[in-house]
């Protein structure tokens, strides 16, 4: 895998909006249209350049958004990215519902720093082919260089075993917001 670089942002967005089509959770927070993921991405590409790290595969057909959950700088720019995901991404009916998920999404994470995997992506037509595992290695290798562990979450049930597999366990689960969400973690080796 390599950092990301400007040339990388449209297959990014590319590989992410159409790697999370029909995810429940993506599909709360902005609706099932490619435009809502789109924006969504877009949003969480700019937020993990600021406060993370972004990556893309050598085949570039995968991805992942990084974030580290010391780092909560909110530049401007920022702020008209949130403002941006609450119009044309969320929906105003809806911004009091998504605020809500997320604020228990954060009352559940660790207190202490850990590496936050925001988004891992695989392009639909090459997934189950390694692509997704070698980014992951990829990622627990550098949590582990930074001493920190990893936490994500999921709510697509075919990735669970593909979590566990690496290390990751459950430490939380959700059904609030009407699917099953569950919180993973992995600690250092």
């Amino acid at each position: 895998m390599r950092k990301y670089i400007e040339q990388d942002r449209k297959n990014i967005i590319n590989i992410l909006v159409k790697s999370f089509k029909g995810n429940k959770s993506v599909d709360f927070v902005v609706g099932k249209s490619a435009k809502g993921r789109e924006v969504l991405m877009e949003y969480s590409l700019e937020n993990c350049l600021e406060n993370g790290e972004v990556f893309i595969s050598d085949s570039g057909k995968s991805c992942v958004l990084i974030k580290y959950s010391d780092q909560k700088s909110k530049p401007f720019k920022l702020w008209l990215w949130d403002l941006k995901l609450a119009i044309r991404g969320i929906g105003i009916l809806k911004i009091s519902q998504v605020l809500k998920r997320e604020a228990s999404i954060e009352a559940v994470q660790p207190k202490e720093p850990f590496l936050y995997v925001w988004f891992i992506g695989v392009e639909p037509e090459s997934q189950g082919m390694g692509e997704g595992t070698k980014l992951l290695k990829s990622v627990l290798h550098m949590a582990n260089d930074k001493n920190l562990p990893v936490c994500l979450e999921t709510s697509t049930e075919r990735n669970f075993k593909w979590y566990e597999d690496f290390g990751f366990s459950v430490y939380s689960s959700s059904n609030q917001f009407g699917f099953p969400f569950y919180f993973y973690r992995k600690d250092l080796l």
